[in-house]
Parts: structure tokens; sequence; C-alpha cells
């Protein structure tokens, strides 16, 4: 395949961002959209633990609640790890932090999503995305085991657990700094002790000041339907985007070329929705995010235009679902097929 196809990308994209007066970062109305998100988030757990006073009130403001920090790390955290919302470093960096005071550990997602899921997409033995769950089977390198058979049934369960367990993954790279099968160089004692106060922080502002207001059995019951809500969503917007049947590769693949890479391992889905382009935070432009991973989303439907012509003129594959129902559809025949075979 002609490396014309990444050049061409490369010089038209980077003209498109010489072009706006914002280059590759937000523009006003991305800014609006943070200070939005931000004040619906703090509004619905302010509202959850000190106004409301019955506990169906509550049910409803936590389920609020996890949409809005769905949202709020589609558009804010995850874009901020990627330095794609300021010129300035630390204002990206005290935004990412955001992702510390529910439990995920800022330092550790730069390095397992970052680094290792954006460098070997799909590569079974670097990315932490479909080489640590060994009860889903997402690669062809993974062991075959019989309980995988099932695993189109109960995957949504573990996906439902993503981000109630994540603070518990944290802490064991801590103990074994690793993604996958790859080790990295673990964290600066100072930053170990950051993780670990901020994990503190985390488990009082979502258990113990909620306790104190209104006991432990309900609080324990809001804050697990918060994460279940929560994981099985995230999950899916990340996982149909790359475990498809188009993006699975052979055994012992390397990575080509980048963009080929990226173009083969990604799918996009529901790109023509403006209400799924609005606040999934360019996610649902997967195969744009990897080609450019430090552009702001708010470029995705010009890039878009751009990949789809190049593709087409230079015969590389782009994988899209028109939906996201039909990209969830995708991936559990894929693991379906997985666990059969």
């Amino acid at each position: 395949m002609s490396p014309a196809f990444s050049q061409e990308l490369k010089q038209e994209v980077l003209a498109l961002l010489k072009a706006d007066p914002h280059g590759r970062y937000a523009d006003p109305l991305t800014w609006l959209k943070v200070a939005i998100l931000g004040g619906l988030t703090a509004v619905c757990y302010f509202g959850l633990v000190f106004a409301a006073s019955t506990f169906p009130t509550r049910m409803v403001l936590v389920l609020a609640l996890a949409v809005s920090t769905l949202f709020l790390g589609l558009n804010v955290m995850h874009e901020a790890a990627h330095g794609n919302l300021s010129r300035h470093p630390m204002v990206n960096r005290g935004l990412a932090f955001i992702f510390d005071l529910f439990g995920i550990s800022s330092d550790l997602y730069a390095i397992k999503h970052v680094h290792f899921h954006h460098h070997y997409t799909n590569l079974h033995e670097f990315d932490g995305d479909i080489n640590e769950a060994p009860l889903i089977r997402m690669s062809l390198e993974q062991e075959r085991w019989e309980i995988h058979r099932y695993q189109a049934l109960y995957t949504p369960v573990l996906y439902s657990l993503i981000t109630l367990t994540w603070p518990i993954f944290d802490l064991m790279r801590l103990l074994q700094p690793r993604v996958g099968q790859k080790p990295f160089t673990p964290p600066h004692p100072g930053v170990r002790v950051r993780i670990l106060l901020f994990k503190g922080v985390h488990y009082a502002l979502a258990l113990g000041l909620p306790a104190s207001r209104f006991g432990w059995p309900e609080t324990l019951f809001l804050f697990t339907l918060f994460h279940v809500v929560l994981g099985v969503i995230l999950a899916l917007i990340f996982q149909v985007a790359h475990v498809h049947e188009a993006g699975l590769l052979q055994p012992g693949s390397a990575r080509k070329d980048w963009h080929l890479h990226q173009m083969l391992t990604s799918a996009d889905f529901s790109t023509a929705n403006p209400w799924t382009n609005l606040t999934f935070g360019g996610l649902n432009f997967q195969t744009i995010h990897h080609l450019f991973p430090n552009v702001s989303h708010r470029h995705f439907p010009a890039i878009q235009k751009i990949v789809i012509r190049l593709s087409e003129k230079h015969g590389v594959p782009y994988n899209r679902f028109d939906s996201f129902g039909e990209a969830i559809r995708a991936h559990f025949n894929l693991l379906q097929r997985l666990g059969r075979s």
C-alpha cells in the first residue's frame, strides 16, 4: 500500500489546523461544553448528597450523575489526558485530575491509554484494552477457554464492573508496573503518594460523605448503581470501535505504517448523528481520533471528509458503522465467534 496516503493525509490535516485560529485545541464553544458538563456533574452530586430527601429522588440523581460523568469523561477528562483542550499543559493536567476524583489515576491512565493503547492498538502483547480481561477473548492470540463459549452473554456484566474495579487495577499497577505483558517505568515515589491520596479523597466523596447523610446500605446500593450504568456504556463506546471483525489482527502481527494500522484496527460509528457527535467527545470518530490523537475532537467531522476522500483515492480501508447499535452488534458477533473457534 502506497505511503502516499499517510503523506497526503498529514499535509491536508496540518493545513486544516493552521487555518484555524485555535489550532488543534478547543475553541470557545468546546470550552462552553466543558463548563456545562462540569457544572451539571457538580449539581447532580451536591443535589444527591445534600438536597435530595427521598430515596426515589436520590435514585434519579445518581442516574443523572452517571450520565453526566460519562459525558464529562468523554469530553473533558479524556481530551485533557491527550492535551487537546488548552495550549497550556498545566490546564490540561489540572482538568485530567478530575479522573482522580472518580478513583481513576490520571497518571496511570496516561500510561495505559495514551501510550500503550494508542501506540499498540489491538496488538495483544501491549494493548491493555484487549489483553487484561482473561475471561473475555478479544484476540486470536489469546488462549481460548471453554467458558469463552458464553462470553457474548456474560461480557456486559464484566463491562459493568470496569469503573467500579478500576481503582483496584491502579493499585495493582503500582505494585507490579505493567500493562498486559509489557512492563513500564514505575511512577516516582511522590506520584505514588499522590495517587494513594487521591484514592482516599475519591472514597471519602463517593462513600464516606453520602453514608454520613443517608446511611451505608443506601450509599453502597447507589454507588454500585452509578458504576454499573457508567461502566457498561463507557466500555461499549471504547470496545465496539476496536473489537470488530475488520480490526481483528492475525497472530504475530506487527504494527505497519502508523496511519494504516490505525485505519485497520479502528472503526467509526454514528458519525452522522449530531447528538452522538455532541455528547461522545469525538469517540464515535474513533478512527479519526487514533489517526490524530493530539487534535481536539471538534475537528473530527472535517478530518473525516479528508480521510474518506483519500482512503477512496488510495484504496485504504475505512471501517464505519452507521449507528451505535450496529457497532454493538458487530462487537458481540465477533465475541461470539472468538468464543467458539
